[in-house]
């Protein structure tokens, strides 16, 4: 009935259940929009901590095993035994291949932001001006 009323000029009337329906309807999504943003920056960003932690550790193992500079001084009896070839090169491997890994994954994990996050705030953004148009109607009719 509101559509014929609409398409041939008769005037509404103001029918407040609807608009605050609608208004309900704008802030849940609001709110969803939001809490959307929120949790996949903080998985963007739990990412981004997990392959950097993961590389440092990497590095760590690598410095580990490298051969101690200056250690030649005042030595106390004790003779440093040099890190096996094998080893050492095992820890440069692995610490190349986090850093690559890290390097492809975070291509990934910042892919969020253009499909992920992004379309929210753009549709939040576009949600705005709807509830602000809502809201202007029902005080009218008000």
């Amino acid at each position: 009935m509101q559509s014929v009323q609409r398409r041939f000029g008769k005037p509404r009337t103001a029918d407040e259940s609807q608009v605050a329906v609608l208004l309900k309807d704008f802030d849940d999504a609001d709110k969803m929009l939001s809490r959307i943003i929120e949790a996949s920056k903080a998985w963007r960003d739990a990412w981004i901590d997990i392959l950097t932690a993961q590389q440092r550790l990497a590095y760590d193992f690598q410095e580990m095993y490298a051969p101690i500079v200056g250690s030649s001084d005042d030595t106390n009896g004790h003779e440093g035994k040099e890190t096996p070839r094998t080893t050492m090169m095992r820890a440069v491997k692995l610490q190349q291949s986090h850093a690559e890994l890290k390097n492809d994954l975070l291509e990934e994990v910042n892919m969020v932001d253009s499909r992920i996050i992004r379309p929210a705030m753009d549709a939040k953004d576009h949600i705005q001006p709807l509830k602000k148009v809502m809201k202007r109607r029902g005080d009218r009719k008000a």
